[in-house]
């Protein structure tokens, strides 16, 4: 037999080494990024829900946050915030930079372990150097790797979702109620950051239905499993998220409707125009999934969904032949499928009722696992059918191009598009939304300029403020925002604007300023001062 190239890495220790290399790097690195748009909220709504506990406990409050009743975000999830918010309290950490540096390296350590989880389910079905791959997958995405440091919602709510998938898949192969109960808490858990958590607990209930339709001893056992999961996830998702104490039940319901109606009266830039985000177009996620996806991850994951919609076909056709009945004939269908429903419920679902998205695909990046699984898939029958080495030189091509302009760009992955956008992306997309660049420009004005104060014109609508916040304690009153841009030493800009076409407000300050400092991405400005 013919000696394969890269044989290699079908080795436990090649992963062993990489998921390492990739905890090292997230340590070194998980303080290069700035403060997001939504980071401050959530560290405030932490707090506000440690002093419900608190209160609930007659113990002392921390002063200088709202209470749980009157706070506006009350229905939000806390099961990420209100630990650090104890953590900050009770180590008495009071330097904001320390502060975010913290919530920063935790948010990345929770993906970080979700990780591992990720590549134990692929193990469970396919080959080290496969499960090695979808590993790669998920790491060197540009955008969801960025985002694993500061992104306090969805990539917290991804991780759990992983998790709990671990143990779902687990359960319909050991058939063990340890694994159910795991499968209840981590599904909880995701529940507490977003109630689309539920669709998860809906799929179980759906395939162990299927599981139990031929067998009336099985059925039974499957409406016992059902009501055991119903049961656990309520009393876990109850007793992490306060806010559901008071009145379970009523406040459960005002948290679907608040989710399912949320208002948010932003603006999105798509395709060029503005578009409020409720109005925003029916393929807003799907384009955006499209061009900020390594090429060869969305080229697998197309194949991937429709050799598993023809599978879930055919089985439907032929189900009264199959031995089982069921719509999957082995485990491995059973991963498929389930996949391929958390991501065609979910479109379907947002498509339908017209959800509020804004900010990229982000709120569903929980699906992209789903993805990956199918992608991985597509790749193991491809792999039959063509060179195998062929293969692994064109995966092992993208990985280190990806990981290449990973590196360049750090710490602006999260401004990754690839060649579907073309040259268009600052006509047609978003750049740095989050502001996550803007601590930098900051930083350039403090070391490049001795003076006791800066006045400051923000040109976008950017939270420079956030921003200020990372220096020194003593630093921070050296910078002062004023409204007029008249009054102005320096002219800031993170090139994301409201309702204005980003090329002439580009165009403006060029013309009327002069430009001294800019970070660029793929030759876009995502962040510029300008003097007089």
């Amino acid at each position: 037999m013919k000696k394969k190239i890269f044989n290699f890495i079908n080795n436990e220790k090649i992963f062993v080494l990489v998921s390492l290399l990739f905890f090292i790097t997230g340590t070194i690195i998980f303080d290069d990024y700035g403060i997001s748009w939504d980071e401050v909220n959530e560290r405030i709504i932490g707090f506000v829900s440690l002093n419900y506990v608190l209160e609930k406990l007659k113990l002392s409050q921390i002063s200088g946050f709202p209470s749980l009743s009157n706070y506006m975000f009350r229905e939000y999830g806390v099961i990420f915030n209100l630990p650090l918010a104890f953590i900050e309290n009770l180590f008495k950490i009071v330097e904001t930079k320390s502060i975010f540096n913290l919530r920063h390296y935790l948010n990345f350590l929770f993906f970080y372990t979700s990780t591992i989880y990720f590549y134990q389910i692929l193990r469970k079905f396919y080959s080290k150097n496969l499960s090695l791959i979808g590993f790669l997958f998920l790491i060197l995405s540009p955008r969801i790797f960025a985002e694993s440091f500061y992104n306090n919602k969805d990539l917290i709510f991804l991780s759990f979702f992983i998790i709990s998938f671990y143990y779902f898949i687990n359960f319909f192969i050991d058939k063990k109620k340890l694994s159910l109960l795991f499968f209840c808490l981590f599904i909880s858990l995701s529940i507490n950051i977003r109630i689309l958590g539920l669709l998860s607990v809906g799929i179980l209930i759906f395939f162990l239905f299927l599981d139990g339709l031929n067998d009336k001893k099985k059925l039974a056992n499957s409406f016992f499993n059902i009501l055991f999961c119903l049961f656990f996830v309520s009393m876990f998702t109850y007793i992490f998220w306060p806010f559901l104490w008071e009145s379970p039940l009523n406040n459960l319901i005002y948290t679907l409707k608040s989710m399912s109606t949320y208002d948010w009266r932003g603006l999105v830039f798509f395709k060029g125009n503005y578009y409020q985000a409720k109005n925003i177009p029916w393929n807003y996620s799907i384009t955006l999934f499209s061009i900020t996806t390594p090429i060869l991850y969305l080229i697998l994951f197309i194949i991937g969904f429709l050799l598993t919609l023809k599978e879930l076909i055919i089985n439907f056709i032929n189900i009264d032949k199959q031995q089982n009945s069921n719509l999957w004939k082995n485990s491995q269908q059973l991963l498929n499928i389930t996949a391929f429903l958390n991501i065609s419920i979910i479109l379907f679902f947002i498509i339908e009722f017209d959800s509020t998205l804004y900010g990229g695909w982000r709120h569903l990046y929980f699906l992209y696992p789903s993805i990956i699984i199918l992608s991985i898939y597509s790749l193991s029958l491809i792999k039959k059918l063509i060179n195998i080495n062929f293969i692994y030189c064109i995966v092992i091509f993208s990985f280190l191009s990806t990981a290449y302009w990973m590196v360049k760009n750090h710490p602006y992955q999260y401004v990754y598009y690839n060649m579907l956008a073309k040259n268009r992306v600052k006509k047609n997309y978003e750049l740095d939304h989050w502001g996550i660049s803007n601590i930098h420009s900051i930083e350039y004005i403090n070391q490049n300029y001795k003076r006791d104060t800066f006045n400051i014109y923000m040109y976008s609508n950017s939270p420079y403020h956030y921003a200020i916040k990372l220096l020194p304690n003593h630093e921070q009153s050296k910078f002062k925002f004023v409204k007029d841009i008249n009054e102005a030493e320096f002219i800031v800009t993170n090139h994301y604007y409201l309702n204005q076409n980003p090329i002439e407000m580009d165009n403006f300050l060029k013309n009327n300023f002069n430009l001294i400092y800019e970070i660029k991405v793929n030759n876009n400005a995502i962040n510029s001062i300008f003097i007089k």
